[in-house]
């Protein structure tokens, strides 16, 4: 596994109460900047960040890591965004 710099970005539970599907939201990530991340639900729920489509427990990988970023569930339903240190 990869070093990642770790981001909060939304909590599951939350979303799945909202019923929709798909929220983007508008972040500042420390030493990043601004960003907005795209969450969808279809089969899985996944989030997309500059480009990259990663989807909550892949495969039943946490976390699920696909071209150099990552995507984290802690036990609190918290989705993590991993980045490349």
């Amino acid at each position: 596994m990869s070093v990642y710099n770790w981001y909060e970005i939304f909590n599951l539970d939350e979303f799945e109460e909202e019923d929709l599907v798909s929220k983007t939201y508008q972040l500042t990530l420390s030493g990043i900047g601004l960003k907005e991340i795209l969450v969808t639900k279809g089969n899985n729920t996944s989030i997309v960040y500059d480009d990259v489509f990663l989807s909550i427990n892949m495969n039943d990988k946490n976390p699920f890591e696909f071209e150099d970023h990552a995507v984290y569930l802690d036990s609190e339903n918290n989705v993590w965004l991993g980045t490349p240190e």
